[in-house]
């Protein structure tokens, strides 16, 4: 197939926060760009956007962004692609700069979240992997490759254990000083990606030169993202869950030796429904910005996985990182500054009450802005409801729910969104079809002083059987 045949998914998602970080090069020429969650994104051709579990890079006043074809919607290896862009919005395709036909190797393989650092010592844009057989995943090995050019044809140097060690999903990092790290999901003892391994590579990023230790031992976490901010470094990671989503934690360190601090929830139960793959740092003339950068995986249809893309609002003298939902939200590359658009949470606080309620898991749970503290009905029946009273009528725009998610990915609900402006007349906007996990978001246009989410089912994807008890983490009521 050819690249205008590529299936893209981007998300884009609602901005809350500034950081500041510093990245080389001139500033870039662009202006502001909304970028907008859930629809297809799309190339400058038309083509679908395939960069998944990627990385971006700037070089001179252009990004460049890095990932993984899955337009043949399978695991097996497709190719690397490379995009540029000026503004992080309107990318351009470029090249394939890593094919099956580039080694024997690749023939038949899994090439999976390519990460692209560039040494200054060498001249060489240095490519690490996360390498398997095409037919599984018991080789847990990293690749490599390099390039005198960003998007050039990569030479490739082979798959490898680094140190012996199993290595599975993986980033790298370039500190201000040009010394690079590599941290994957690995094996401590305690299973397949039981623990991640953290590692200082060689002068020439073409290896590993020294184990530095494990780090969220026996968390069983992965799809590592690192940045640095005000002196100290922020490891986010998923937990091990496949294709689906769960929740992200991340950890802090004043050193890339470590030692690393405890980890701690990032955004709510599945990350918005995605999994980190990036953070982007954006430094513009009047402000920098962190991106987080997360895949909303279709393990049905790979090609159509979607990208989230959050700005992550780190704190490097507290130690501390959040992560917040918007729909949309505009960046100006060239000052790195971002703003969304101008909406409340009327549910916020208000007034809630439920069909039931189990002991110490009141409905006002489920509206006072915690995504980590939950409603939860007295007992296993379905359907049951969850109800808000916004004390007037509201003009909401945007429905979003957090959804309880069992280890990681158990179910999809199945819901109805109800409102009414004198709690007796209710209007139902049926979402009985969904099939999303985890996170749902909803464009709506309605007026009401009361609005209720009735929880319908759980359909379980392991299990026929829904043994669930309703519970909402957080509903939001955007509006004007």
């Amino acid at each position: 197939m050819t690249k205008r045949m590529m299936l893209l998914g981007i998300c884009v998602l609602p901005l809350a926060a500034m950081a500041s970080v510093t990245v080389s090069g001139p500033s870039v020429a662009a202006t502001s760009v909304t970028i907008n969650n859930g629809p297809v994104w799309y190339d400058t051709t038309g083509g679908t956007i395939q960069a998944h579990g990627g990385s971006v890079i700037k070089v001179g006043a252009t990004y460049y962004w890095i990932g993984e074809d899955k337009i043949h919607n399978a695991a097996s290896f497709k190719n690397v692609v490379c995009y540029s862009s000026p503004d992080l919005k309107n990318w351009k395709w470029i090249s394939y700069p890593l094919k099956p036909s580039s080694h024997a190797e690749l023939a038949s393989s899994k090439i999976e979240r390519p990460k692209v650092i560039y040494n200054a010592t060498t001249g060489k844009y240095v490519m690490w992997m996360h390498y398997e057989n095409a037919a599984d995943y018991s080789l847990g090995r990293v690749a490599v490759a390099s390039s005198t050019s960003v998007c050039g044809s990569y030479t490739y140097h082979g798959s490898f254990r680094p140190l012996g060690y199993e290595s599975r999903d993986m980033t790298v990092f370039k500190d201000d000083d040009g010394s690079a790290y590599l941290m994957s999901a690995s094996n401590s003892g305690t299973g397949t990606n039981g623990s991640l391994a953290s590692f200082k590579l060689t002068s020439d990023y073409l290896n590993v030169s020294t184990f530095l230790g494990w780090v969220a031992e026996n968390g069983h976490r992965e799809a590592p993202a690192i940045a640095k901010q005000g002196g100290r470094y922020f490891l986010i990671t998923s937990g091990a869950s496949g294709w689906y989503p769960n929740q992200a934690k991340y950890l802090t360190a004043t050193s890339m030796n470590g030692p690393w601090s405890a980890a701690q929830n990032l955004g709510n139960t599945s990350t918005f429904y995605s999994q980190s793959a990036f953070i982007l740092p954006v430094q513009g003339t009047a402000a920098t910005t962190y991106l987080y950068m997360g895949d909303r995986w279709n393990s049905s249809l790979l090609g159509d996985s979607r990208y989230i893309w959050l700005p992550l609002t780190l704190n490097g003298a507290n130690g501390t990182a959040s992560l917040e939902w918007r729909s949309s939200w505009s960046l100006d590359a060239e000052t790195g500054t971002v703003s969304s658009p101008s909406l409340v949470n009327h549910a916020l606080g208000k007034p809630a009450t439920a069909s039931s309620t189990a002991s110490g898991f009141a409905a006002s749970r489920a509206n006072d802005g915690n995504y980590q503290a939950e409603w939860k009905a007295s007992g296993v029946t379905w359907p049951s409801w969850w109800q808000v009273d916004l004390g007037a009528a509201r003009s909401i725009q945007e429905v979003n729910v957090s959804w309880f998610l069992y280890n990681g990915s158990e179910a999809y609900y199945q819901y109805r969104i109800e409102y009414s402006s004198n709690g007796t007349s209710w209007v139902t906007i049926d979402r009985t079809s969904n099939k999303t996990y985890g996170f749902t978001t909803d464009a709506v246009n309605f007026s009401a002083r009361y609005v209720r989410i009735v929880l319908v089912n759980a359909v379980l994807w392991n299990n026929p059987n829904n043994w669930y008890t309703p519970i909402l983490y957080e509903v939001q009521l955007l509006g004007t």
